[in-house]
């Protein structure tokens, strides 16, 4: 049993190969419209009249143990060598314990946000329509001399390199999980101060949560010992986990993509719940009367290039839970010496684990549900306008496990610095990173009328030798900016609340 445990945590740690949140680039960026709403919600007071999503999808992994060489990304065929592990895999060495990430985001066809307010304030307030169909898998806390077993197999040569044979080995909570849900939410924001030179404005987001499928393990003092390559001693360890009902097995899981289509459309795994975002955006704009009473024949601003000088943003995002129906659950007490897994199979997946435990340990039956926390983070930015369109954004995404019962899925947390060039048709960003998995990251995105496309590291294709993260957003929209003005009273930041 032990060997495919080994396995999965190896297909984990090392199938996993940046960041803590989606489209980073864009984030604090006033140009984000219904993009920014999961970043933070204060949408009012924009760049935007109204912003319709057609679609956007993202996905990034990362881990801080397995690197991939940049080789056999440019060379898929690479992977069908059959030592590819020992020609193309790098491990990161350095007595730290093991990580690793993967997300994907799909914002869903017609969301969309609008601007609105009296005559002379137009951008007073913003409504927002938003749904995402979401994924995150963690795994936590894996030590590494277990990761380097999992990751060589047991047996002499991963002895001679690790050295695990006979040792009194400890992994304190280690921890697995992972969660699909869609989210629905209306957002509503307001420029709550408008006055002089400063404005602030506050939003939030209510959503309606449809859990999909999800999974937890925890182990919180796995004590252990191998006695031979193919025997297990456990000592006094507790543990637990559970998947919803139809998770990972053949018998239940959707079988076409019209299966799985409607299989997200029913609440039959968990039951509803309720989530919610809060936000605030600060706005100093030091030359707002000199820039909005200076105007053409034409009724426009003599500048198009009207920016504050500095925004600075605070946001907390997913608070909330996901309620699923179990498919199975256990918590167990194992205390056993001289255990034989040369022969361990499971041929049923998840259910042969369940059965292997039922038949080894002494198990107590969990509740009808179990909980998943969202991935709830704290997010901090300042926007500093260098000068007309130029700009740079600084960004701390700080995204962690929250629950003492390890049973929260998270971002990675990311410190980023993003300078660009935009304005309301065109945008140029190179966001620079550095996460709490040590990975540094260069990328690039481009905003070009209503297409975003990007990526997070473009280091890992031309500078890396080895890739420990990755990253790829895209987004089609439909988006009205601010247009002319015609009289000199109805700019909206004329208006003082």
């Amino acid at each position: 049993m032990y060997k495919s445990l080994l396995a999965a945590f190896a297909a984990i740690v090392t199938g996993l190969t940046a960041q803590a949140q989606f489209f980073t680039s864009l984030r604090g960026s006033p140009y984000g419209g219904i993009t920014n709403v999961d970043y933070n919600p204060a949408i009012a007071g924009s760049n935007i009249i109204a912003d319709v999503n057609l679609i956007g999808v993202a996905a990034n992994v990362n881990n801080n143990y397995v690197g991939i060489d940049k080789r056999a990304l440019l060379h898929p065929s690479y992977f069908n060598d059959p030592n590819f592990q020992a020609n193309y895999m790098h491990e990161r060495v350095n007595g730290k314990d093991k990580r690793a990430y993967a997300g994907a985001q799909i914002q869903g066809l017609l969301s969309f946000m609008f601007s609105f307010g009296p005559k002379k304030n137009r951008f007073l307030n913003a409504i927002g329509f938003s749904y995402h169909s979401n994924f995150i898998a963690n795994a936590d806390n894996v030590t590494e001399i277990f990761a380097r077993t999992a990751y060589y197999g047991l047996g002499y040569n991963a002895n001679n390199i690790t050295g695990y044979l006979g040792k009194n080995l400890y992994n304190a909570n280690l921890s697995l999980k992972t969660a699909a849900w869609n989210d629905f939410g209306i957002t509503y924001s307001r420029v709550v101060y408008n006055k002089g030179e400063n404005i602030i404005k506050a939003g939030g987001t209510i959503k309606l949560l449809q859990p999909i499928a999800g999974a937890v393990g925890y182990v919180k003092d796995f004590s252990y010992q191998w006695t031979e390559y193919d025997k297990l001693n456990i000592y006094n360890t507790q543990a637990s986990y559970a998947y919803s009902d139809g998770f990972a097995t053949s018998n239940n899981s959707p079988q076409t993509v019209a299966d799985y289509a409607r299989s997200t459309t029913n609440f039959k795994n968990g039951i509803p719940t309720v989530g919610a975002d809060i936000g605030v955006i600060y706005e100093w704009w030091p030359d707002k009367s000199k820039q909005y009473d200076q105007m053409d024949c034409h009724c426009q601003p003599v500048s198009d290039k009207k920016h504050y000088k500095i925004a600075a943003g605070f946001s907390i995002i997913d608070i909330g839970a996901l309620r699923f129906k179990r498919g199975d659950s256990q918590n167990f007490y194992a205390d056993i010496r001289d255990w034989d897994v040369s022969n361990a199979q499971f041929p049923d997946g998840v259910q042969s684990l369940t059965d292997t435990i039922q038949s080894r340990f002494v198990v107590t039956e969990g509740s009808k549900y179990f909980t998943v926390w969202l991935p709830t983070r704290f997010n901090l930015f300042v926007d500093y306008n260098i000068r007309n369109d130029f700009s740079i954004t600084l960004r701390a995404d700080v995204s962690e496990g929250l629950s003492p019962k390890r049973n929260m899925v998270h971002h990675v947390t990311t410190f980023t610095a993003v300078p660009k060039y935009e304005n309301k048709w065109f945008g140029v960003y190179v966001p620079l990173s550095v996460d709490v998995f040590g990975n540094f990251s260069l990328g690039t995105t481009l905003r070009i009328g209503p297409l975003i496309i990007g990526t997070e590291d473009l280091l890992g294709l031309f500078a890396k030798k080895f890739v420990y993260n990755a990253d790829i957003h895209a987004a089609l929209k439909i988006t009205i900016p601010e247009h002319k003005i015609c009289r000199k009273g109805d700019m909206r930041f004329n208006h003082q609340l």
